[in-house]
């Protein structure tokens, strides 16, 4: 069996990890674009704070871009990238969740190639900047990962970018700028960062290493879902763990990539607006029955106990307390999403290949929120 894996980030993990380690930064350049999203969380959690007295402190010059919406378009990250040249920036710094660091890594190979959109996505490009990740909350784990996932309104979903070029050179991570994070986005962060793991788990790609990183997701995400399923108060010991079990489904994706819920979960966020975790964990329960009516695998069942739960009616109730039902969907808008799913690459990654035939009935169940035993 040959595998392999990308961990080329130096990462920080800890309370004040960003004031405490200024040397972190050196090397990196002299002038710093921070990449934000335009909800202001950099600022609210002290983050863009801390950062400003590091890069301070070690002479850098910053600008911020401060344009990146929910599910960064690639018409927002070539404006990033624009301002990137016009500042002449030595490497990119994204503060926030997924989105901004998203568009951060994207910004960083647009600012130094000029390619087409098409280009970009077919990884015709040379070096990129070097990307500093700093999240602000726990589910994305792109601070570790070879992704950047952009829509694109011409293709109408969500694409990934992969390539070990965008990953990023130094990831901190502070639980505190997590403190005040509404339970509603903890829920949908920590699910999208369970969903990581999961399929990471179940994947055609998964090799030794990722199993252990996805295996110890698993068991702290799975306790810690059903934690924020029992109370809305979250403390910064689970604010910890939920970042921890984070970091772990990242690096786990980082060697194997993602599967079905994923690839049904685009098209519900963009024509649904449904948040991508949320998404994720609507789907996850009639995922997991199609894995186990369709394979008798022992890794299916052995993630359900990795995870805590029962069944797959425990896990569908979980995900229906933290994730609700998803929306109704007409007979046309069902074929379209099915049209849409077929055509993303990471089906044949799951540990069961779908047909189209199973992927309208994980959308059925889904819709239905039924889960056959």
């Amino acid at each position: 069996m040959i595998w392999r894996s990308y961990f080329s980030t130096q990462i920080l993990f800890g309370n004040y990890a960003l004031r405490d380690n200024c040397p972190a930064f050196s090397g990196l350049g002299k002038r710093a674009l921070i990449v934000v999203g335009q909800g202001g969380s950099a600022r609210r959690t002290g983050a863009l704070d801390d950062l400003s007295r590091v890069l301070k402190e070690l002479a850098i010059t910053a600008q911020i871009f401060d344009q990146v919406e929910a599910n960064p378009t690639i018409a927002t990250v070539r404006q990033g990238a624009a301002v990137a040249k016009n500042f002449k920036a030595d490497f990119i710094v994204g503060i926030g969740g997924g989105s901004p660091l998203d568009a951060a890594k994207a910004i960083a190979v647009l600012a130094v190639n000029e390619i087409s959109d098409t280009q970009l996505l077919d990884l015709q490009f040379g070096e990129v900047l070097p990307v500093v990740a700093i999240p602000t909350t726990a589910g994305t784990g792109s601070e570790v990962t070879p992704y950047s996932i952009l829509t694109f309104p011409a293709l109408q979903t969500k694409k990934s970018i992969p390539s070990p070029k965008i990953i990023p050179r130094l990831a901190v991570l502070d639980p505190r700028y997590m403190n005040d994070l509404p339970w509603r986005i903890t829920a949908d962060t920590a699910v999208d960062a369970y969903s990581h793991a999961l399929e990471s788990f179940l994947a055609v790609k998964a090799n030794p290493l990722s199993e252990l990183h996805a295996r110890e997701a698993l068991q702290i995400l799975g306790s810690e879902l059903r934690k924020l399923a029992e109370n809305r108060e979250i403390d910064l010991n689970q604010r910890e763990a939920l970042l921890y079990g984070s970091l772990l489904a990242g690096l786990a994706i980082s060697s194997t990539g993602t599967s079905i819920p994923h690839a049904m979960g685009y098209p519900f966020t963009y024509f649904k607006d449904v948040p991508h975790g949320r998404a994720n964990g609507m789907i996850m329960p009639a995922y997991m029955d199609f894995n186990l009516r369709k394979s008798n695998h022992p890794k299916i069942t052995d993630a359900l106990i990795i995870s805590g739960f029962k069944s797959t009616a425990h896990f569908k109730d979980l995900m229906v307390t933290l994730c609700g039902n998803p929306p109704a969907l007409t007979s046309v808008e069902q074929a379209q999403f099915i049209t849409q799913t077929m055509q993303a690459k990471n089906l044949v990654n799951n540990i069961v290949t779908p047909d189209r035939e199973d992927l309208e009935q994980i959308l059925t169940h889904t819709l239905n929120q039924e889960v056959l035993e």
